[in-house]
């Protein structure tokens, strides 16, 4: 459908990081909006947007508090990261299964849901600045993002035999006509590796405010719980 392409989602993504950016910096990244309109590939898209998305997460030092809540937000998703890699070694190369299987999407989801929500919550903690859980989110997103294709990449890599009997990878290796199924997942990894960048990026964006929205709620409700059993709730 018209609009939600990689080059609208990337132009949204670049108007979200041009927004985070300090004053000084938004002049520029508007014109690294314009300049985006006249990329000839994905690739130079993703290159210009992620700069753009650097440059918000690492601000000058005047407003280094964006720079701690992108710093903070990563350690966070990189070191929860850790179990969501064991599974998906486990679920690939452990115990693999032919088919695609929908409770292990399922609980992947929510569990990168309640990273980026509790990204958003940390950093609304941490600092008063409105824009520090989109900054936060957007680290978290992107680092996730990252760790998630150099998983895939490696166990792909070396453990070509046990993935090479997935169905979905069956299915694609002989609709690409290529005759490697190796060189067939690389180039599949380096295709899609700019977009889910971009949409872990995003996605963050977008959740980890709501996690900080809700964080006073959560407070709140888990409060009334502790009197409910009779201890002494947070003040």
């Amino acid at each position: 459908m018209a609009g939600h392409g990689p080059a609208d989602m990337g132009r949204r993504l670049l108007a979200m990081a041009t927004a985070a950016m300090p004053p000084s910096r938004r002049d520029w990244g508007r014109a690294i909006s314009a300049e985006l309109a006249y990329a000839r590939s994905r690739r130079e898209q993703a290159r210009l947007v992620l700069g753009a998305v650097r440059v918000a997460l690492l601000p000058p030092p005047g407003v280094a508090d964006y720079a701690r809540d992108a710093a903070r937000s990563a350690a966070l998703a990189a070191t929860v990261y850790v179990p969501l890699g064991l599974g998906l070694y486990l679920g690939n190369v452990v115990f693999p299964s032919p088919e695609d299987r929908l409770v292990g999407d399922l609980a992947l989801d929510t569990y990168l849901l309640a990273v980026l929500l509790v990204a958003g919550a940390l950093a609304r903690r941490a600092s008063a600045r409105p824009a520090a859980p989109v900054i936060a989110g957007m680290a978290a997103g992107l680092v996730l993002a990252v760790l998630g294709m150099a998983t895939f990449a490696v166990i792909d890599n070396a453990f070509l035999s046990v993935v090479s009997h997935q169905q979905g990878m069956i299915d694609g290796f002989r609709e690409s006509g290529m005759t490697s199924m190796r060189a067939y997942i690389n180039g599949h990894l380096e295709a899609t590796a700019p977009g889910v960048a971009l949409f872990g990026t995003i996605a963050g964006a977008f959740i980890a405010p709501l996690g900080a929205a809700l964080a006073p709620e959560a407070t709140t409700a888990w409060s009334r719980l502790r009197h409910l059993d009779g201890r002494p709730g947070r003040s």
